[in-house]
Protein backbone atom coordinates (compact mmCIF):
# COMPACT_ATOMS: atom_id res chain seq x y z
CA UNK A 1 0.00 0.00 0.00
CA UNK A 2 2.81 2.38 0.85
CA UNK A 3 4.52 1.67 -2.47
CA UNK A 4 1.30 1.82 -4.50
CA UNK A 5 0.81 5.39 -3.37
CA UNK A 6 4.07 6.40 -5.01
CA UNK A 7 4.31 4.37 -8.24
CA UNK A 8 0.56 4.44 -8.91
CA UNK A 9 0.17 8.12 -8.15
CA UNK A 10 3.07 9.02 -10.49
CA UNK A 11 0.92 7.92 -13.43
CA UNK A 12 -2.03 9.91 -12.09
CA UNK A 13 -0.16 13.23 -12.15
CA UNK A 14 -1.08 14.24 -15.75
CA UNK A 15 -4.79 13.48 -15.06
CA UNK A 16 -4.77 15.34 -11.73
CA UNK A 17 -3.05 18.31 -13.41
CA UNK A 18 -5.90 18.58 -15.91
CA UNK A 19 -8.78 18.14 -13.46
CA UNK A 20 -7.40 20.43 -10.73
CA UNK A 21 -5.87 22.84 -13.26
CA UNK A 22 -2.37 22.93 -11.76
CA UNK A 23 1.13 23.27 -13.20
CA UNK A 24 3.80 20.56 -13.13
CA UNK A 25 5.85 22.58 -10.62
CA UNK A 26 2.89 22.48 -8.24
CA UNK A 27 1.87 18.91 -8.99
CA UNK A 28 5.29 17.59 -7.96
CA UNK A 29 4.09 18.28 -4.40
CA UNK A 30 1.45 15.57 -4.83
CA UNK A 31 4.38 13.14 -4.83
CA UNK A 32 6.71 15.03 -2.50
CA UNK A 33 4.20 15.75 0.28
CA UNK A 34 3.65 12.02 0.76
CA UNK A 35 7.33 11.10 0.62
CA UNK A 36 8.23 14.06 2.84
CA UNK A 37 6.03 13.07 5.77
CA UNK A 38 6.94 9.42 5.30
CA UNK A 39 10.69 10.09 5.36
CA UNK A 40 10.51 12.71 8.12
CA UNK A 41 8.53 10.56 10.57
CA UNK A 42 9.83 7.01 10.03
CA UNK A 43 12.57 7.31 12.65
CA UNK A 44 10.12 8.67 15.21
CA UNK A 45 7.86 5.74 14.37
CA UNK A 46 10.71 3.29 14.95
CA UNK A 47 11.03 4.61 18.50
CA UNK A 48 7.25 4.62 19.00
CA UNK A 49 7.30 0.87 18.27
CA UNK A 50 9.65 0.42 21.23
CA UNK A 51 7.34 2.51 23.44
CA UNK A 52 3.85 1.30 22.42
CA UNK A 53 4.40 -2.02 20.61
CA UNK A 54 4.44 -2.91 16.93
CA UNK A 55 0.89 -4.25 16.71
CA UNK A 56 -0.79 -1.14 18.15
CA UNK A 57 1.24 1.19 15.98
CA UNK A 58 0.59 -0.86 12.85
CA UNK A 59 -3.18 -0.75 13.34
CA UNK A 60 -3.26 2.98 14.20
CA UNK A 61 -1.06 3.88 11.23
CA UNK A 62 -3.14 1.82 8.82
CA UNK A 63 -6.40 3.40 9.99
CA UNK A 64 -4.91 6.89 9.55
CA UNK A 65 -3.74 5.89 6.07
CA UNK A 66 -7.26 4.75 5.13
CA UNK A 67 -8.88 8.00 6.32
CA UNK A 68 -6.28 10.12 4.51
CA UNK A 69 -6.80 8.10 1.32
CA UNK A 70 -10.50 8.93 1.39
CA UNK A 71 -9.66 12.62 1.84
CA UNK A 72 -7.16 12.59 -1.04
CA UNK A 73 -9.68 10.93 -3.36
CA UNK A 74 -12.19 13.76 -2.79
CA UNK A 75 -9.68 16.63 -3.06
CA UNK A 76 -10.89 19.59 -5.08
CA UNK A 77 -7.66 21.62 -5.20
CA UNK A 78 -3.91 21.21 -4.82
CA UNK A 79 -3.81 22.37 -1.19
CA UNK A 80 -6.43 19.87 -0.05
CA UNK A 81 -4.57 17.16 -1.91
CA UNK A 82 -1.23 18.06 -0.34
CA UNK A 83 -2.68 18.05 3.20
CA UNK A 84 -4.18 14.57 2.82
CA UNK A 85 -1.02 13.29 1.14
CA UNK A 86 0.94 14.49 4.17
CA UNK A 87 -1.46 12.52 6.39
CA UNK A 88 -1.13 9.47 4.14
CA UNK A 89 2.63 9.62 4.51
CA UNK A 90 2.24 9.88 8.29
CA UNK A 91 0.09 6.74 8.35
CA UNK A 92 2.58 4.86 6.18
CA UNK A 93 5.43 6.01 8.43
CA UNK A 94 3.65 4.40 11.38
CA UNK A 95 2.87 1.03 9.84
CA UNK A 96 6.08 0.40 7.86
CA UNK A 97 8.65 -0.03 10.70
CA UNK A 98 6.14 -1.92 12.82
CA UNK A 99 5.49 -4.37 9.99
CA UNK A 100 9.21 -5.18 9.70
CA UNK A 101 9.45 -5.69 13.46
CA UNK A 102 6.47 -8.08 13.48
CA UNK A 103 8.13 -10.02 10.67
CA UNK A 104 11.52 -10.06 12.42
CA UNK A 105 10.22 -11.62 15.64
CA UNK A 106 8.14 -14.16 13.71
CA UNK A 107 11.29 -15.77 12.26
CA UNK A 108 14.00 -15.91 14.96
CA UNK A 109 16.36 -18.33 13.14
CA UNK A 110 18.95 -16.35 11.12
CA UNK A 111 19.04 -18.33 7.85
CA UNK A 112 15.25 -18.66 7.76
CA UNK A 113 14.91 -14.93 8.44
CA UNK A 114 17.26 -14.06 5.54
CA UNK A 115 15.08 -16.13 3.21
CA UNK A 116 11.85 -14.61 4.54
CA UNK A 117 13.26 -11.09 4.21
CA UNK A 118 13.97 -11.93 0.57
CA UNK A 119 10.36 -13.05 0.13
CA UNK A 120 9.14 -9.94 1.98
CA UNK A 121 11.17 -7.77 -0.40
CA UNK A 122 9.68 -9.71 -3.31
CA UNK A 123 6.19 -8.87 -2.09
CA UNK A 124 7.13 -5.19 -1.95
CA UNK A 125 8.53 -5.50 -5.47
CA UNK A 126 5.23 -7.03 -6.59
CA UNK A 127 3.52 -3.95 -5.16
CA UNK A 128 6.01 -1.71 -6.96
CA UNK A 129 5.40 -3.50 -10.24
CA UNK A 130 1.65 -3.84 -10.02
CA UNK A 131 1.42 -0.27 -8.72
CA UNK A 132 2.08 1.04 -12.22
CA UNK A 133 -0.36 -1.40 -13.82
CA UNK A 134 -3.08 -1.07 -11.18
CA UNK A 135 -2.66 2.69 -11.07
CA UNK A 136 -2.72 3.11 -14.84
CA UNK A 137 -5.74 0.82 -15.22
CA UNK A 138 -7.71 2.51 -12.44
CA UNK A 139 -6.91 5.98 -13.79
CA UNK A 140 -7.90 5.09 -17.35
CA UNK A 141 -11.11 3.25 -16.44
CA UNK A 142 -12.36 4.88 -13.22
CA UNK A 143 -10.49 8.20 -13.00
CA UNK A 144 -7.60 9.37 -10.83
CA UNK A 145 -9.58 9.42 -7.57
CA UNK A 146 -9.81 5.62 -7.64
CA UNK A 147 -6.03 5.33 -7.10
CA UNK A 148 -6.67 6.43 -3.51
CA UNK A 149 -9.97 4.62 -2.93
CA UNK A 150 -8.33 1.24 -3.60
CA UNK A 151 -6.54 1.66 -0.25
CA UNK A 152 -9.79 1.29 1.72
CA UNK A 153 -10.45 -2.46 1.20
CA UNK A 154 -6.72 -3.30 1.34
CA UNK A 155 -6.31 -1.36 4.59
CA UNK A 156 -9.34 -2.92 6.24
CA UNK A 157 -8.07 -6.41 5.39
CA UNK A 158 -4.67 -5.57 6.93
CA UNK A 159 -6.17 -4.11 10.12
CA UNK A 160 -8.52 -7.09 10.58
CA UNK A 161 -5.79 -9.69 10.01
CA UNK A 162 -3.17 -8.13 12.29
CA UNK A 163 -5.83 -7.41 14.91
CA UNK A 164 -6.66 -11.12 15.11
CA UNK A 165 -3.03 -12.18 15.62
CA UNK A 166 -1.72 -12.83 19.14
CA UNK A 167 1.84 -11.80 18.25
CA UNK A 168 3.32 -8.69 19.88
CA UNK A 169 6.75 -7.30 20.55
CA UNK A 170 8.03 -6.33 23.97
CA UNK A 171 7.75 -2.62 24.61
CA UNK A 172 8.43 -0.09 27.33
CA UNK A 173 5.65 2.45 27.86
CA UNK A 174 8.01 4.50 30.07
CA UNK A 175 10.59 4.88 27.31
CA UNK A 176 11.42 8.55 26.73
CA UNK A 177 11.34 9.79 23.14
CA UNK A 178 12.79 13.09 22.03
CA UNK A 179 10.17 14.40 19.60
CA UNK A 180 12.04 17.67 19.01
CA UNK A 181 14.84 16.14 16.93
CA UNK A 182 12.31 14.33 14.74
CA UNK A 183 10.46 17.59 14.08
CA UNK A 184 13.73 19.35 13.27
CA UNK A 185 14.53 16.57 10.78
CA UNK A 186 11.09 16.94 9.17
CA UNK A 187 11.38 20.72 8.76
CA UNK A 188 14.97 20.42 7.50
CA UNK A 189 13.82 18.07 4.74
CA UNK A 190 10.87 20.36 3.97
CA UNK A 191 13.19 23.37 3.62
CA UNK A 192 15.50 21.45 1.29
CA UNK A 193 12.67 20.33 -0.99
CA UNK A 194 11.13 23.81 -1.12
CA UNK A 195 14.54 25.24 -2.02
CA UNK A 196 15.07 22.70 -4.81
CA UNK A 197 11.56 22.85 -6.29
CA UNK A 198 11.00 26.61 -6.01
CA UNK A 199 14.53 27.33 -7.21
CA UNK A 200 13.58 26.14 -10.67
CA UNK A 201 10.41 28.23 -10.70
CA UNK A 202 11.65 31.47 -9.11
CA UNK A 203 15.44 31.17 -9.39
CA UNK A 204 17.93 29.88 -6.85
CA UNK A 205 19.13 33.44 -6.21
CA UNK A 206 15.62 34.54 -5.22
CA UNK A 207 15.75 36.06 -1.70
CA UNK A 208 12.95 33.92 -0.26
CA UNK A 209 14.41 30.80 -1.82
CA UNK A 210 17.84 31.57 -0.39
CA UNK A 211 16.23 31.83 3.04
CA UNK A 212 14.88 28.29 2.68
CA UNK A 213 18.35 27.09 1.70
CA UNK A 214 19.85 28.80 4.75
CA UNK A 215 17.07 27.41 6.94
CA UNK A 216 17.96 23.89 5.79
CA UNK A 217 21.64 24.41 6.71
CA UNK A 218 20.73 25.89 10.11
CA UNK A 219 18.29 23.08 10.94
CA UNK A 220 20.84 20.40 9.99
CA UNK A 221 23.31 22.10 12.35
CA UNK A 222 20.70 22.25 15.11
CA UNK A 223 19.87 18.57 14.58
CA UNK A 224 23.55 17.64 14.85
CA UNK A 225 23.87 19.51 18.16
CA UNK A 226 20.68 17.98 19.55
CA UNK A 227 21.74 14.45 18.62
CA UNK A 228 25.26 14.93 19.95
CA UNK A 229 23.98 15.90 23.40
CA UNK A 230 20.80 13.80 23.53
CA UNK A 231 20.32 10.93 25.94
CA UNK A 232 17.73 9.55 23.51
CA UNK A 233 18.98 10.21 19.95
CA UNK A 234 16.88 9.41 16.87
CA UNK A 235 19.27 6.58 16.02
CA UNK A 236 21.13 4.86 18.90
CA UNK A 237 24.81 5.80 18.65
CA UNK A 238 25.84 2.14 18.80
CA UNK A 239 24.21 1.57 15.40
CA UNK A 240 26.12 4.47 13.85
CA UNK A 241 29.39 2.73 14.77
CA UNK A 242 28.46 -0.39 12.80
CA UNK A 243 29.81 -0.41 9.24
CA UNK A 244 27.11 -2.73 7.89
CA UNK A 245 24.38 -0.44 9.22
CA UNK A 246 25.84 2.59 7.43
CA UNK A 247 26.46 0.63 4.23
CA UNK A 248 22.89 -0.68 4.10
CA UNK A 249 21.48 2.82 4.54
CA UNK A 250 23.67 4.26 1.77
CA UNK A 251 22.53 1.47 -0.55
CA UNK A 252 18.90 2.18 0.34
CA UNK A 253 19.38 5.86 -0.47
CA UNK A 254 20.92 5.10 -3.88
CA UNK A 255 18.31 2.49 -4.84
CA UNK A 256 15.41 4.85 -4.28
CA UNK A 257 16.92 7.95 -5.85
CA UNK A 258 17.26 5.72 -8.90
CA UNK A 259 13.95 3.86 -8.86
CA UNK A 260 11.65 6.76 -7.92
CA UNK A 261 13.36 9.03 -10.43
CA UNK A 262 13.14 6.44 -13.22
CA UNK A 263 9.47 5.71 -12.52
CA UNK A 264 8.63 9.42 -12.70
CA UNK A 265 10.57 10.02 -15.93
CA UNK A 266 9.39 6.91 -17.77
CA UNK A 267 5.76 7.30 -16.68
CA UNK A 268 5.68 10.86 -18.05
CA UNK A 269 7.79 9.99 -21.13
CA UNK A 270 5.42 7.24 -22.24
CA UNK A 271 2.40 9.52 -21.82
CA UNK A 272 3.63 12.94 -22.99
CA UNK A 273 6.28 12.04 -25.59
CA UNK A 274 5.07 8.71 -27.00
CA UNK A 275 1.36 9.45 -26.51
CA UNK A 276 0.29 6.36 -24.56
CA UNK A 277 -2.56 6.30 -22.04
CA UNK A 278 -1.92 5.97 -18.31
CA UNK A 279 -2.95 2.31 -18.46
CA UNK A 280 -0.61 1.49 -21.36
CA UNK A 281 2.20 3.44 -19.65
CA UNK A 282 1.68 1.27 -16.57
CA UNK A 283 1.84 -1.84 -18.72
CA UNK A 284 5.10 -0.67 -20.29
CA UNK A 285 6.69 -0.14 -16.84
CA UNK A 286 5.36 -3.49 -15.59
CA UNK A 287 7.95 -5.79 -17.28
CA UNK A 288 10.78 -3.98 -15.48
CA UNK A 289 9.02 -4.35 -12.16
CA UNK A 290 8.34 -8.02 -12.93
CA UNK A 291 12.04 -8.58 -13.56
CA UNK A 292 12.71 -6.78 -10.26
CA UNK A 293 10.81 -9.61 -8.59
CA UNK A 294 12.94 -12.19 -10.43
CA UNK A 295 16.00 -10.41 -9.05
CA UNK A 296 14.56 -10.78 -5.53
CA UNK A 297 13.93 -14.48 -6.11
CA UNK A 298 17.42 -14.92 -7.57
CA UNK A 299 18.86 -13.41 -4.39
CA UNK A 300 16.69 -15.64 -2.18
CA UNK A 301 17.92 -18.73 -4.04
CA UNK A 302 21.59 -17.77 -4.38
CA UNK A 303 22.25 -16.29 -0.93
CA UNK A 304 22.80 -19.83 0.37
CA UNK A 305 25.50 -20.42 -2.28
CA UNK A 306 27.17 -17.07 -3.04
CA UNK A 307 28.64 -14.45 -0.71
CA UNK A 308 26.47 -11.40 -0.26
CA UNK A 309 29.33 -9.08 -1.32
CA UNK A 310 29.59 -10.98 -4.63
CA UNK A 311 25.84 -10.62 -5.22
CA UNK A 312 26.11 -6.88 -4.58
CA UNK A 313 28.91 -6.55 -7.15
CA UNK A 314 26.90 -8.51 -9.71
CA UNK A 315 23.82 -6.34 -9.17
CA UNK A 316 25.76 -3.06 -9.47
CA UNK A 317 27.46 -4.12 -12.72
CA UNK A 318 24.16 -5.20 -14.28
CA UNK A 319 22.54 -1.83 -13.51
CA UNK A 320 25.53 0.21 -14.72
CA UNK A 321 25.83 -1.65 -18.05
CA UNK A 322 22.07 -1.36 -18.66
CA UNK A 323 22.08 2.37 -17.83
CA UNK A 324 25.06 2.92 -20.18
CA UNK A 325 23.23 1.19 -23.04
CA UNK A 326 20.14 3.36 -22.47
CA UNK A 327 22.37 6.44 -22.34
CA UNK A 328 23.90 5.58 -25.74
CA UNK A 329 20.44 5.05 -27.25
CA UNK A 330 19.25 8.37 -25.78
CA UNK A 331 22.18 10.19 -27.43
CA UNK A 332 21.83 8.50 -30.81
CA UNK A 333 18.02 8.26 -31.20
CA UNK A 334 15.17 10.69 -30.63
CA UNK A 335 12.71 9.43 -29.62
CA UNK A 336 13.98 6.23 -28.02
CA UNK A 337 11.55 3.45 -28.89
CA UNK A 338 9.50 2.01 -26.06
CA UNK A 339 10.78 -1.52 -26.80
CA UNK A 340 14.38 -0.47 -26.16
CA UNK A 341 13.45 1.20 -22.89
CA UNK A 342 11.40 -1.80 -21.75
CA UNK A 343 14.25 -4.26 -22.36
CA UNK A 344 17.06 -2.36 -20.68
CA UNK A 345 14.93 -0.91 -17.90
CA UNK A 346 14.07 -4.54 -17.13
CA UNK A 347 17.74 -5.56 -16.94
CA UNK A 348 18.41 -2.58 -14.64
CA UNK A 349 15.56 -3.76 -12.45
CA UNK A 350 17.02 -7.28 -12.26
CA UNK A 351 20.15 -5.76 -10.73
CA UNK A 352 18.03 -3.69 -8.35
CA UNK A 353 16.08 -6.83 -7.47
CA UNK A 354 19.29 -8.44 -6.21
CA UNK A 355 20.57 -5.37 -4.39
CA UNK A 356 17.36 -4.56 -2.47
CA UNK A 357 17.06 -7.73 -0.32
CA UNK A 358 20.85 -7.78 0.10
CA UNK A 359 20.54 -4.32 1.63
CA UNK A 360 17.78 -5.47 4.00
CA UNK A 361 19.78 -8.54 5.08
CA UNK A 362 22.91 -6.49 5.80
CA UNK A 363 20.82 -4.05 7.82
CA UNK A 364 19.07 -6.63 9.98
CA UNK A 365 22.35 -8.47 10.63
CA UNK A 366 23.82 -5.23 11.94
CA UNK A 367 20.90 -4.37 14.23
CA UNK A 368 19.81 -7.52 16.03
CA UNK A 369 16.37 -7.96 17.59
CA UNK A 370 16.76 -5.08 20.07
CA UNK A 371 17.20 -2.42 17.39
CA UNK A 372 15.25 -4.05 14.55
CA UNK A 373 12.46 -1.43 14.53
CA UNK A 374 14.94 1.47 14.61
CA UNK A 375 17.11 -0.12 11.92
CA UNK A 376 14.08 -0.80 9.74
CA UNK A 377 12.89 2.77 10.25
CA UNK A 378 16.35 4.16 9.44
CA UNK A 379 16.57 2.17 6.21
CA UNK A 380 13.06 3.14 5.15
CA UNK A 381 13.80 6.77 6.04
CA UNK A 382 16.86 6.77 3.83
CA UNK A 383 14.88 5.05 1.09
CA UNK A 384 12.15 7.67 1.28
CA UNK A 385 14.68 10.52 1.40
CA UNK A 386 16.16 8.88 -1.69
CA UNK A 387 12.71 8.82 -3.26
CA UNK A 388 12.19 12.44 -2.29
CA UNK A 389 15.51 13.44 -3.86
CA UNK A 390 14.82 11.25 -6.90
CA UNK A 391 11.44 12.80 -7.69
CA UNK A 392 12.65 16.32 -6.84
CA UNK A 393 15.87 16.23 -8.89
CA UNK A 394 14.28 14.46 -11.86
CA UNK A 395 11.27 16.76 -11.60
CA UNK A 396 13.62 19.74 -11.86
CA UNK A 397 15.34 18.14 -14.88
CA UNK A 398 11.97 17.57 -16.58
CA UNK A 399 10.68 21.10 -15.98
CA UNK A 400 14.04 22.66 -16.90
CA UNK A 401 14.12 20.93 -20.28
CA UNK A 402 10.45 21.53 -21.06
CA UNK A 403 9.51 19.10 -23.86
CA UNK A 404 13.11 18.22 -24.82
CA UNK A 405 12.86 14.57 -23.85
CA UNK A 406 16.17 13.65 -25.44
CA UNK A 407 18.03 15.83 -22.92
CA UNK A 408 15.82 14.59 -20.09
CA UNK A 409 16.65 10.94 -20.87
CA UNK A 410 20.37 11.69 -21.22
CA UNK A 411 20.50 13.41 -17.82
CA UNK A 412 18.43 10.59 -16.28
CA UNK A 413 20.71 7.78 -17.40
CA UNK A 414 23.90 9.68 -16.62
CA UNK A 415 22.57 9.95 -13.07
CA UNK A 416 21.96 6.19 -12.96
CA UNK A 417 25.54 5.43 -13.99
CA UNK A 418 26.88 7.76 -11.29
CA UNK A 419 24.63 6.29 -8.58
CA UNK A 420 25.62 2.68 -9.17
CA UNK A 421 29.25 3.64 -9.59
CA UNK A 422 28.96 4.98 -6.03
CA UNK A 423 27.45 1.64 -4.96
CA UNK A 424 30.47 -0.27 -6.28
CA UNK A 425 32.86 2.12 -4.53
CA UNK A 426 31.03 1.73 -1.20
CA UNK A 427 31.00 -2.05 -1.53
CA UNK A 428 34.74 -2.19 -2.30
CA UNK A 429 35.57 0.08 0.63
CA UNK A 430 33.71 -2.17 3.06
CA UNK A 431 35.29 -5.49 2.06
Amino acid sequence: MAVLDTTGVVLAVPSIDKVLNISFNDSIWILNAYILSLSGLLLLSGNLVRKYGAKKLFIFGMLLFIVASVGASFSINIWMMVIFRLLQGTGAALFMPSSMTLLFISYPEASERAKILGIWTTIISVATGTGSLIGGTLITTLGWRSIFLINIPLGLIAVTYIGLQSIETSYNSKLKINVTDNLVLFFALTSLVIYLVNGKQYGYSNVINILFGLLFIILVGVLFLIEKNSAHPIIPLILLTRKKFLTANLFGLVINISLYGLTLVLGLYFQTQLGYSAMISGLLILPGMGILILGNLFYTKMIQKIKISTLISISAMITIVSALILLVFSIKFNPVQSTTIIIFFATMCFGLGILTPATTTILMESSGAEYSSIAGAALNTNKQIGGLLGTTVLGIIISSNSSNWQNILIFTFVLQVILYGITIIIDRMNR
